[in-house]
């Protein structure tokens, strides 16, 4: 589900209407490190009071992740949250280590929905617009979002956050207009596009998921030319993308 607010940004291209309302899509100019763990996904940046707005429903509206609520905070960068419908947690750290600790605080937001308030009707109306997807389908668009920050350690390739080449390669995308920032995520059942403008570059995102050991296990990648096609079991995400300056050893089957 975060998949689906992150990579749908309106533009030109018509997205799913009601996933790209959510405004999630400005978390991707945020340095966040997305660190999964079992029942729980801990994202990691240097600015927690900023990230979790977007991501908290509140009393005046914005952007949000519908159902999700406010647990507690801790110390003073940490917003534990609980989302309803799933009954997952997602924590916002400003700890570099991932971790927290001690006793809860009183939250600097006053406004956001505690964990004992129900969805909403907006809310329960904006998950029932969320597409049916298969679970190879939801593990791909989850490695998706967990790898938002990954690199390479030999320096092949680099997802930057969406934003920025942290390999600094020549010949990376200068254009400043706001169409770069374009995104795209749909489909139903198992199969599924993504098509983006920008950073990163198409081989990259594919060897994100597909090269050992941060790869989602089972997954494979063929390149086709125009687009390349992320398998899992029967599910397929087909990637739209810029091409790198220069081909790499990535992982994409050729």
């Amino acid at each position: 589900m975060l998949a689906l607010g992150l990579f749908n940004r309106p533009g030109t291209w018509q997205p799913h209407r009601g996933v790209a309302a959510w405004g999630l899509h400005t978390l991707v100019a945020y340095d966040i490190i997305a660190s999964p763990r079992f029942n729980r996904l801990v994202l990691i940046t240097d600015v927690p009071h900023n990230v979790a707005p977007y991501l908290l429903p509140r009393r005046d509206g914005g952007s949000s992740l519908p159902g999700l609520r406010l647990e507690e905070f801790r110390g003073r960068r940490t917003y534990v949250a609980r989302h309803l419908p799933t009954g997952a947690q997602l924590v916002i750290t400003g700890n570099p280590s991932g971790t927290w600790g001690g006793k809860p605080r009183p939250s600097p937001r006053w406004d956001f929905y505690p964990v004992d308030r129900p969805c909403t009707e907006a809310e329960g109306a904006q998950l029932e617009e969320v597409p049916a997807m298969s679970e190879d389908v939801e593990r791909l668009l989850a490695g998706l979002t967990c790898r938002i920050a990954a690199q390479d350690a030999e320096g092949g390739w680099a997802i930057g956050n969406w934003f920025s080449d942290p390999l600094t390669r020549p010949g990376r995308p200068s254009d400043r207009g706001e169409d770069r920032y374009e995104k795209q995520l749909q489909g139903y059942g198992h199969r599924w596009t993504f098509q983006w403008n920008g950073f990163p570059y198409v081989e990259d995102v594919a060897a994100s998921l597909t090269t050992s050991p941060v790869g989602v296990f089972g997954a494979i990648a063929h390149d086709a030319g125009d687009h390349v096609d992320v398998r899992l079991g029967d599910a397929t995400l087909r990637l739209y993308g810029r091409r790198a300056p220069a081909q790499q050893e990535s992982g994409v089957i050729r």
